[in-house]
């Protein structure tokens, strides 16, 4: 009688990683997902990225300039994967409290047509024990048994938009597992093509790094922007007393005052950690102060656009407003959270005419960017520079005697008496 033994499923993945026979998947090809797609590609593994927009899928395979990559609609194709990356946002509700949807709605797409023996790796953003308690939960819905039938790890992203120093090759990558295997497999995929892969002891320590990681961001910004009212009131220059302090050479690391945090991260995360934290029964009054700083500075934008103008345009029925760059960061398209658009809306409730100029965002819904043109600018009663991009002619902007609201000190090497600063 012969004897039948199970396949051994974590050698066979080990192998077709080793050799580059693995199908990855990348479920979410936005910034996050389509470098992490092209790193895979770039290792030589087959890489499919996800999407719902089948255009948008028709958009990459036309222009893409690697070979191995392929954007696909078709979510049948996740039952060919071998490695599925999750990396769909995780966005917070209009309330802060996190909304786990999309991240829901494309773990059950994966449960239904999960391979046997594939490694599942999350890379959004959660709060502690989401992997473990809520994805692992839906995954087992396969009917696959975890660490010998599929594998899960915990990979949190670490992609910065435009970074020129860092980017998805030499950015150390922080790997989990829900057992030694998961994490061993997942180190072995991204050591293909990832200069250092760092290895946690269990999945939650690598979720709160991530959420550690942000929050130190988002405090430290908020914490400048509440001082500066501080040294306004000293009359002394907040950028100076930063980059003075910044010549320590260890213990400080500076931050910056500016219209508020945007992105896709740090003005989100935080709220996973205060969510979470309210249901152990714990207050994280530090975390929770600085999103009331950064809630508010928009209103203070505000506040000092309303006196400019009335100091310089005297009481009018309707004013007009250029805001200078939409995006989140200067030089990219990205405008998630962005504060400007939080500015734009207040601005419009106080009666005041908003347009804009973005030369990375050429529409936005039913507007388009403006050229800064004295045509253009000629009818605007005050610009606010949000989003000082670097391929924007300040000179020319300032030549046009129009106050300007600097937001961000972009025009710190210019002495003119149209500059306001925040």
């Amino acid at each position: 009688m012969r004897i039948l033994f199970p396949k051994n499923l974590e050698r066979e993945l080990l192998n077709k990683i080793k050799y580059r026979k693995a199908v990855v998947g990348v479920v979410g090809i936005g910034y996050v997902g389509k470098a992490l797609a092209i790193g895979s590609a770039s290792a030589n593994f087959h890489t499919l990225g996800f999407t719902r927009d089948p255009e948008k899928a028709s958009h990459i395979n036309q222009n893409k300039k690697i070979d191995n990559f392929e954007a696909t609609a078709d979510i049948k194709k996740l039952s060919e994967c071998d490695i599925i990356c999750i990396c769909v946002p995780t966005p917070i509700h209009e309330n802060k409290t996190p909304d786990l949807e999309p991240l829901e709605s494309a773990i059950n797409n994966v449960k239904n047509l999960l391979k046997n023996g594939a490694l599942v790796i999350l890379e959004s953003t959660v709060a502690c024990g989401t992997t473990r308690n809520i994805v692992l939960p839906i995954l087992k819905q396969s009917g696959l048994k975890e660490e010998n039938e599929f594998f899960l790890s915990f990979s949190p992203e670490r992609i910065d938009p435009v970074n020129k120093n860092f980017n998805i090759y030499n950015t150390p990558k922080v790997v989990s597992g829900l057992s030694r295997s998961s994490c061993d497999l997942a180190c072995l995929f991204y050591k293909t093509f990832i200069k250092t892969v760092v290895p946690t002891s269990s999945l939650e320590v690598a979720e709160m790094s991530k959420l550690v990681e942000n929050t130190f961001r988002f405090v430290n910004i908020s914490f400048v922007n509440e001082l500066l009212d501080y040294t306004n009131a000293l009359g002394i220059d907040l950028w100076e007393v930063i980059d003075i302090a910044a010549t320590k050479p260890f213990g400080f690391l500076p931050h910056y005052p500016g219209p508020g945090i945007g992105g896709h991260c740090i003005p989100v995360d935080p709220y996973y950690l205060i969510d979470d934290a309210k249901k152990r029964g714990l207050k994280l009054r530090i975390v929770e102060k600085a999103g009331y700083v950064n809630d508010t500075q928009s209103k203070k934008i505000v506040s000092k656009t309303l006196d400019i103008l009335k100091l310089t345009n005297g009481e009018k029925k309707i004013h007009s407003a250029l805001i200078v760059g939409l995006s989140y960061k200067e030089n990219t398209p990205d405008h998630r959270e962005s504060p400007a658009f939080r500015i734009w809306k207040l601005l419009h409730k106080q009666n005041i005419e908003v347009s804009y100029h973005d030369p990375y965002i050429p529409k936005y819904n039913s507007f388009s960017s403006e050229e800064l043109s004295a045509e253009t600018i000629r009818d605007k009663d005050i610009i606010i520079v949000v989003t000082p991009h670097q391929n924007i002619n300040y000179s020319k902007l300032l030549s046009y005697n129009k106050p300007i609201l600097d937001a961000k000190n972009a025009l710190k090497n210019y002495s003119s008496s149209n500059i306001y600063r925040i």
